[in-house]
């Protein structure tokens, strides 16, 4: 029953945070470009429509959102903006959701510089101070020295009075005596300080000043004799060892499971452990997958596929260890350059489909192909993640996640049923091609469920202007390739021959 109402309440929740996700994403894009107003207005729009920060959001199906902190990149903006006020606002902000440390010292810290820079360069004049500065008994022009407490009238605290009082001298007047005939001298006026070396008058400490030098003292003796308590378990507490691997530092994590850069403890030998999330060791299904991904790992052996080296153990928390891939992903360069220069794209083109091409013969098909999912090594492109690879010929195991993909790569027919075959793959690499020529995604949209219906009705947008020269063998492929039927698309072979051919 309770799984029933969570399939029932999935699509309201997915379309609840999916537009956040999109907003936020938006303003990291923007942010990208330097379009800082921009990004700030994305960024209100997500914080609006989910205010709570955190370090791990589930958007949409197998899709992670790490890191969504609105109000550390909010007061960023303003920075870029010279909105210091704005800025030192959202800081407080980020600090009162308990967003980044680290991030909100690195801020504060230029936010201070540039205050300082602010005020050293724009100092007020003198027509804008107060008027107080302009009474008779502090002239504006000349400053004077710290009046005694009962001769400023901004300060005493007691009302004149036409009664004698008793004055006390100031550093720079000489103290008055009587007249030779007995009789006071007129009063003394304070006048302008005659020289700028005259002392500051000296006030006696205050009897209630005792308690910081006491607290100063007794920190040293706390620190000696605190003990920090233990932090409250966390479903994503980072282990210390798995197996044989002593684990080094956390890469990155996913629906499924965080990935890890580990070292064998026999041989040293680095490898990006794939550790499945505690919370789903109880549901059977991800447990069947994730093995599941561990034995066709096994089974792929190919240059331009990220290689399993250790499927884990069979029984208790399962894990897998794969190749440590040094470089950067596909993601990430397209997002730093925009379009690729034609020669890369060939070549990523052409390993890209090899891998493909032998993962498909061996019965594997990825089901979530996208730039994320490709390194870019200094071997060349290598796929990795089939961490929901399916044998074409196995059972389904449930269609509770029947769709496991992400919405900017995901074929027609892999939105309507959970049997998918290669063309799924082939045509998630035509619009990564795409991509890779044009800069952007063909299809964008406010939210996932807009973005999959871009793929199922809308033509794909023709290439020819948005990179005139792209040669037309390579555009009428990327069209081919992102064909709305399945049966449409080119098969491996074909792919691979058609790609042979092109010479830039």
């Amino acid at each position: 029953m309770r799984r029933l109402a969570f399939l029932l309440a999935l699509p309201l929740l997915a379309q609840s945070q999916s537009t956040f996700y999109a907003a936020f994403e938006d303003g990291q894009e923007l942010e990208a470009k330097g379009d800082w107003r921009g990004a700030l207005a994305a960024y209100q729009r997500a914080a609006a429509l989910r205010p709570s920060p955190s370090s791990q959001v589930i958007t949409y199906g197998n899709n992670l959102l790490k890191d969504y902190y609105p109000y550390v990149r909010m007061a960023r903006c303003h920075l870029e903006l010279g909105e210091l006020e704005a800025a030192e606002a959202q800081l407080a902000r980020a600090q009162a959701m308990r967003e980044p440390e680290k991030d909100r010292e690195n801020l504060g810290r230029r936010l201070k510089e540039l205050q300082a820079a602010r005020a050293l360069r724009l100092p007020p004049p003198a027509s804008t101070l107060p008027q107080v500065a302009q009474m008779p008994e502090i002239p504006a022009a000349q400053p004077l020295p710290a009046p005694a407490a009962d001769s400023d009238p901004l300060t005493r605290s007691n009302p004149p009075s036409s009664a004698p009082r008793s004055v006390h001298p100031e550093p720079h007047e000489a103290p008055h005596s009587k007249a030779a005939d007995g009789s006071e001298p007129p009063p003394t006026i304070p006048g302008p300080i005659q020289s700028a070396s005259a002392p500051a008058p000296v006030r006696a400490p205050d009897s209630n000043t005792w308690w910081p030098w006491l607290l100063l003292l007794l920190l040293p003796l706390a620190a000696l004799f605190w003990r920090r308590r233990p932090a409250a378990p966390n479903e994503f507490s980072e282990p210390e060892q798995v197996g044989p691997y002593r684990i080094e530092r956390l890469l990155g994590r996913g629906g499924f499971a965080s990935t890890y850069l580990a070292r064998h403890e026999t041989t040293q030998k680095p490898v990006a452990l794939k550790r499945l999330h505690p919370y789903r060791l109880e549901d059977p299904e991800f447990l069947g997958r994730f093995h599941q991904e561990a034995r066709l790992g096994a089974r792929l052996n190919h240059p331009n596929l990220v290689a399993l080296v250790d499927p884990g153990p069979s029984a208790g928390q399962p894990w897998i260890a794969m190749d440590y891939v040094e470089g950067e992903n596909l993601d990430q360069r397209l997002k730093a350059e925009g379009r690729l220069p034609l020669p890369e794209v060939l070549r990523i083109a052409r390993e890209l489909a090899a891998g493909l091409s032998y993962a498909h013969d061996m019965g594997v098909v990825h089901r979530d192909l996208k730039p994320a999912n490709i390194m870019l090594a200094a071997g060349g492109a290598k796929i990795m993640d089939f961490g929901i690879a399916r044998v074409l010929d196995a059972e389904t195991l449930t269609t509770t996640y029947a769709f496991l993909g992400t919405p900017r790569y995901a074929a027609p027919e892999a939105q309507m049923k959970t049997a998918v075959g290669p063309a799924s793959d082939w045509y998630a690499f035509g619009i990564i091609l795409f991509e890779m020529l044009a800069g952007t995604p063909p299809f964008k949209g406010e939210t996932p469920f807009e973005i999959l219906e871009h793929h199922r009705s809308q033509a794909l947008p023709d290439l020819r202007p948005l990179r005139p020269d792209a040669p037309e063998p390579l555009v009428a492929l990327v069209g081919t390739l992102c064909a709305k039927a399945p049966e449409a698309r080119p098969r491996s072979g074909e792919i691979l021959t058609r790609l042979a051919e092109l010479d830039f």
